[in-house]
């Protein structure tokens, strides 16, 4: 995945070195493979457009947390400033799960991916009750 084509998929405009990004992308393309259950990222071609998509934002999601999911906010009036850990904040991959359960349940090979049965959402692995 190029830093264009990220752009293109997540709307972020990002500078890194060549190095730097090819770092991100194949860290990014081990942690979502093991995500999917997959022993190799599969190649992205014309035909996976989706899943380029998914990995985009999936480094989106971590580029913003920086890994860590418990984002800290801060809220300020006049002279008195209060830090607290935004309840709103999710990890990279509750990000993309809720965003993107079709395209993981496309490409999973573990059937781990986001399953949903009426109002109720289940994710990795346990469904009603069971692992």
């Amino acid at each position: 995945m190029t830093q264009d084509q990220y752009t293109l998929y997540t709307g972020q405009a990002i500078s890194y070195s060549a190095e730097d990004w090819s770092a991100i992308v194949a860290v990014a393309e081990m942690r979502l493979a093991s995500f999917l259950c997959l022993d190799l990222f599969p190649t992205l071609d014309s035909n996976n457009k989706d899943l380029a998509m998914l990995l985009a934002n999936f480094i989106a999601a971590v580029l913003k947390f920086e890994g860590n999911g418990d984002a800290v906010e801060s809220k300020s009036v006049r002279n008195f400033t209060i830090n607290f850990k935004s309840g709103s904040a999710a990890d990279a991959f509750s990000q993309i799960a809720m965003q993107y359960a079709d395209i993981i349940d496309k490409y999973s090979e573990c059937d781990l991916g986001v399953k949903v049965e009426r109002s109720r959402r289940c994710c990795c692995g346990y469904y009603n009750g069971r692992i």
